[in-house]
C-alpha cells in the first residue's frame, strides 16, 4: 500500500527485511544507554572517543525522537518530560539530552500508547527531580562568568574576567556585557579561559571582537589559555592580545615591559 502511493520508493520487500532485522538485533539496557550517551555526546561514543555518528545526522535523530519518539504521547512527553526519546515496543526506552546526559531503562509492561509505563514514570522523575527538561536550561550566560576582579593596583592593576563551562553565543554576549563595564583607567585587561572547556566558532568570533575592541580602546588585553581552548587568536583589525598560561605570567609580563620603558 505504502508502494503504491509512492511513500516507499523502493522494493517494500528489502525495506521490511532491513527494518525487521533492525528491530531483531539483541541490545542489553547497558547497550541502549551507550547509545543514548553517544546521542547526547554530539554522537562521540563517551568510552571509546570514537565519532560513530557524524554531529549533522544527530541532530536530526534527536529532533525525530523528540517530534515523535514517544508515538501519541509526543505532545504530552515533550511538553511534561522534555527529553528526546524513543520507545519500544519491547519495554525499551532510551533519551539524551545533548550536552548533559544519555538515559535507558527497560520495562515490558506497556501503557495504552505502546510505551513502557515504568520507564516514562521514571523519565518524569529524572525530569522533574533533576531538572532535565530540555527547556529548563541554567542560566549559562551569567554562569559563563566565574568572576570579575582585580590583581593588583596602581598601574599595573590587572583587571580579570575568569570564564567557565562551554562558551557558547549567549556566554560569549555576557562577557561583552561586562567587559563594557571596563573603566578606561583600568588599563589591563585579562581574558581567562582556565576553566574553559569548549568554545564555540561564533563565541570565539565574539571574544576577539571583544579584545580587539578593548585593544582600540587603550587597553592591554592578555588571553590566559594553558589549553590553548582558543583557535587561532588573531583579532585582527588593530587588535592585539598577548597570550600567557596564567594570571602571574601576566604580571610578570608587565614588570618586563614596565622595566623596558623604565630604562
Amino acid at each position: 500500500m505504502l508502494r503504491s502511493h509512492n511513500v516507499l520508493t523502493k522494493d517494500p520487500r528489502a525495506i521490511v527485511d532491513g527494518y525487521t532485522r533492525q528491530c531483531s538485533v539483541l541490545v542489553t539496557t547497558r547497550d541502549l544507554a551507550m547509545m543514548a550517551a553517544t546521542l547526547a555526546n554530539r554522537g562521540t561514543n563517551p568510552l571509546s572517543g570514537e565519532q560513530v555518528v557524524p554531529e549533522p545526522v544527530v541532530r536530526q535523530v534527536l529532533s525525530v525522537m523528540f517530534s515523535c519518539g514517544m508515538y501519541d504521547a509526543a505532545g504530552d512527553w515533550a511538553t511534561q518530560v522534555g527529553i528526546p526519546a524513543k520507545s519500544g515496543v519491547a519495554g525499551g526506552l532510551i533519551g539524551a539530552l545533548p550536552g548533559q546526559i544519555g538515559i535507558a531503562t527497560f520495562s515490558p509492561r506497556l501503557d495504552g500508547h505502546g510505551n513502557s509505563v515504568r520507564g516514562v514514570s521514571l523519565f518524569e522523575r529524572f525530569s522533574s527531580d533533576m531538572g532535565l527538561h530540555v527547556m529548563e536550561v541554567p542560566a549559562a550566560a551569567r554562569a559563563v562568568v566565574r568572576s570579575h576582579h582585580v590583581v593588583g593596583s596602581g598601574p599595573t592593576a590587572l583587571r580579570v574576567l575568569q570564564l567557565q563551562g562551554g562558551i557558547g553565543f549567549a556566554g560569549a554576549e555576557r562577557v561583552v556585557q561586562e567587559a563594557m563595564d571596563i573603566s578606561p583607567s583600568e588599563v589591563r585587561v585579562a581574558l581567562d579561559l582556565t576553566r574553559v572547556y569548549s568554545i564555540d566558532d561564533v563565541a570565539r568570533r565574539v571574544l576577539l571582537e571583544v579584545a580587539r575592541r578593548l585593544t582600540l580602546n587603550g587597553h592591554e588585553v592578555y588571553l590566559v589559555d594553558p589549553e590553548s581552548i582558543m583557535p587561532d587568536p588573531d583579532p585582527g583589525d588593530g587588535g592585539r592580545v598577548t597570550l600567557v598560561d596564567n594570571v602571574d605570567h601576566a604580571d610578570l609580563h608587565a614588570a618586563i615591559v614596565g622595566g623596558g620603558r623604565g630604562g
